[in-house]
């Protein structure tokens, strides 16, 4: 089999063609690296403004969401205009970024006292330029809240002892946001350019035997309520005895004055009819004085025998005696 040769002929591209080309590439790249560090983008919730380190100049804040551009050699300081926490914590839990350890103070009888509190703010988004200015590293956190709030914890704290921060532990609570947030708006820093919309102060926080000796004290002035209480309720019990009783034996006397009254009357009223009837009999018998105390006599003596027949517990016997007179024998029932 024959060889044929095969001739590829390769086009030649000249100087200038290839220079052109390199030129177009590169006006490319450096077109695109400046649209790079020209153009910037903010998503919703940050703030920006721009800063010219050639001509040295702030610019305006920029509000996201935005698109912008800058001088390639400009940069961005950013911050965020939304709600912001400041939290002040144990030891244990003061990690990240917006967590700080808790201020521990001395109450003024020498106590230590950990203050855990939250603070909530936001900057003025408006007014970033002037922050920026005043704060380049955005920083005004580290260098003003923070402290302050360290700060005006520990003068308020420091002039309290520590029965009265027990008692009163609302009313500095309150004393304390109160001023804290006074001191930020007042601040020639931040006034008008950081806004604090909350302070609480969660809570007090004592050393452990300071804290037993306290559930100690409450723990005895309960059971000396429950005590006092106790002896109020037996007390109370042993009052309303002593009533009863009163009252019962009130009521017993009234009802022995009234038996007593009562039997007086019918006796007055028996004697009453006795004379009336003996006044009769002696009247009727027309009988003179002897006679008259005789016949009251017998009167009264058969009255009584009467009474006694009636109780059903005598027999009466009528025997004549001498002289003819008639005597009564009265036996005795057996019991």
């Amino acid at each position: 089999m024959a060889y044929i040769p095969v001739q590829v002929r390769v086009p030649r591209v000249s100087r200038r063609t290839t220079a052109i080309f390199v030129a177009i590439v590169l006006a490319f790249l450096i077109a695109a690296v400046v649209a790079a560090l020209s153009v910037f983008s903010l998503p919703a919730g940050i703030v920006a403004v721009v800063v010219d380190p050639v001509s040295g100049t702030i610019s305006k804040p920029v509000v996201g969401p935005a698109v912008g551009f800058k001088a390639p050699w400009a940069y961005l300081i950013e911050d965020t205009y939304a709600i912001e926490v400041i939290e002040f914590a144990q030891r244990e839990r003061a990690s990240g970024r917006w967590t700080f350890s808790a201020p521990e103070v001395l109450t003024k009888d020498g106590v230590i006292v950990t203050v855990e509190m939250v603070v909530r703010y936001r900057i003025v988004p408006e007014k970033f330029d002037e922050l920026v200015r005043k704060f380049p590293q955005v920083d005004y956190d580290d260098k003003v809240l923070v402290p302050k709030a360290r700060q005006l914890i520990r003068d308020i704290i420091s002039k309290a002892t520590l029965d009265y921060l027990i008692a009163n532990r609302d009313l500095i609570a309150r004393q304390i946001e109160e001023q804290y947030r006074s001191s930020i708006e007042n601040d020639p820093t931040l006034s008008g350019l950081v806004v604090v919309l909350d302070v609480n102060v969660l809570n007090f926080i004592l050393p452990q035997q300071v804290t037993d000796a306290i559930n100690r004290k409450v723990a005895a002035q309960q059971d000396a309520i429950r005590a006092q209480f106790e002896r109020q309720r037996v007390e109370e019990l042993a009052r309303a005895n002593y009533t009863r009783i009163v009252l019962a034996a009130m009521a017993e006397a009234n009802a022995t004055v009234t038996r007593a009254m009562a039997q007086a009357r019918q006796i007055a009223l028996l004697a009453n009819a006795t004379k009336t009837a003996i006044e009769m009999i002696i009247k009727a018998a027309g009988a003179n004085a002897t006679e008259a105390a005789r016949l009251a006599e017998l009167y009264i003596y058969l009255s009584g025998l009467r009474d006694v027949a009636q109780s059903g517990n005598v027999q009466i016997v009528a025997l004549t005696g001498g002289g003819g007179q008639i005597v009564p024998v009265i036996p005795l029932a057996a019991r």
